[in-house]
């Protein structure tokens, strides 16, 4: 049974020229704007306890197909359909009064969503103890920072027992530790039952977090499936266009303020061809450029389709993040090449923050993998499997 349904959803906006085009149009009667689609035809079934994933570029239309979800824009066609308590959080500071204290607004933005104040009250200590806020809590919210917002509204949304829970890229904003915290809650509740629709741009997290996923461009639903199957459509028809995006963060001296740090080299041994089963060395220099908690990662992709064969990181491996300061470093990362077939692999190699919710900075490199001539497989991996050669693989069943 679905817990969120949404039939032919679509959202009109008008865009006139001018504030004077509109009074124009509204007194004589004549169109004098153009038609634009935010939205269209979209049509999607979530069940109870699944988390979907929403994808896209800037402009796609993501963040308006949650608005129109949460009712805080109205649909021009189709309609929304739920059941139970839905909770939300979309722009930043969307439901919080600025002169208000945190206390206060929590109180405040609970009455927008329909929880009555006794039932804020009684969870008042469990919300302000996640959010971490301490005797922020009674300062005005205008006083506060992005990252202070954001933990606010995620703590009273995820702590009031929602049955939907809708998050854009706010999350983004957090610090990482409180990033990863989020993350761990967000699985707790879809646990319990909670219904999510996940808005990132980080495909890690995407992958990692839902079942299925929805891929928007331009205001078109270009596909809906496995989380695995979409993202690894969206990543191969944005290949090119990253790879151009890279090239211009590389050359780009207003953009190397904003990193924390960069990877200067990247490199492989043995280098060339390398023959399956041979353990690579992946090498990386990297620069620190400010103080902080990282984490390395590695993913390789089939060259000929793009396809993501593996994506680990440090953290993942039970190695914890790691505190550097500015300067110049050097790592080394050993991977097994049995499960290869023959063919040829980008393999990129990086930096990411602690949370996992965004890259830092990576490099990528082709690399070719020689396997015997006899392989004739179209499966993309190989594995070492124990036939049983002497013979107990055939014994008869008793």
């Amino acid at each position: 049974m679905s817990k969120l349904k949404l039939s032919n959803l679509g959202k009109l906006y008008r865009v006139y020229p001018t504030p004077r085009d509109r009074l124009y149009e509204l007194l004589s009667g004549r169109k004098r704007h153009q038609e634009h689609w935010a939205l269209t035809n979209v049509n999607l079934e979530v069940a109870k306890g699944e988390a979907v994933g929403v994808i896209g570029n800037n402009g796609a239309g993501k963040s308006t197909l949650l608005k129109l979800v949460t009712g805080t824009i109205i649909p021009s066609t189709g309609q929304v359909e739920y059941s139970g308590r839905l909770t939300a959080i979309l722009e930043l500071g969307t439901g919080f009064h600025p002169d208000f204290s945190g206390t206060e607004n929590l109180f405040y933005s609970g009455v927008l969503m329909g929880v009555p104040r006794e039932e804020v009250a009684a969870r008042y200590d469990q919300i302000v103890a996640f959010s971490e806020l301490g005797d922020a809590i009674s300062q005005p919210l205008k006083t506060y920072s992005t990252g202070m917002v954001v933990r606010l509204a995620f703590s009273l949304v995820t702590m009031v027992d929602p049955d939907i829970l809708i998050i854009d890229e706010a999350l983004a904003v957090g610090d990482r530790n409180f990033q990863k915290k989020c993350i761990d809650r967000m699985m707790e509740i879809q646990q319990s039952g909670t219904t999510i629709l996940f808005c990132s741009h980080s495909m890690h997290h995407i992958t990692q977090f839902c079942e299925r996923a929805i891929w928007l461009d331009d205001g078109v639903v270009k596909s809906i499936g496995s989380v695995s199957d979409v993202v690894d459509h969206y990543i191969a028809e944005n290949s090119i266009e990253a790879k151009a995006m890279g090239e211009s963060i590389e050359n780009s001296v207003n953009t190397k303020s904003d990193l924390h740090c960069r990877v200067t080299k990247l490199m492989i041994k043995p280098s060339g061809h390398i023959r399956r089963g041979k353990l690579l060395t992946i090498c990386i220099d990297f620069t620190v450029l400010k103080s902080d908690n990282y984490v390395l990662g590695i993913a390789v992709d089939r060259k000929e389709t793009s396809s993501r064969l593996l994506a680990e990181t440090s953290l993942e491996n039970g190695v914890t993040s790691v505190y550097l300061k500015p300067g110049d470093y050097s790592v080394n990362m050993a991977l097994k090449t049995e499960s290869f077939r023959s063919g040829v692999y980008t393999l990129y190699a990086g930096l990411l923050h602690d949370s996992l919710m965004k890259i830092e900075d990576l490099k990528e490199l082709d690399m070719e993998i020689l396997d015997s001539d006899n392989i004739k497989s179209p499966s993309m991996i190989r594995a070492d499997i124990n036939w049983d050669v002497e013979g107990k693989l055939f014994r008869k069943s008793i």
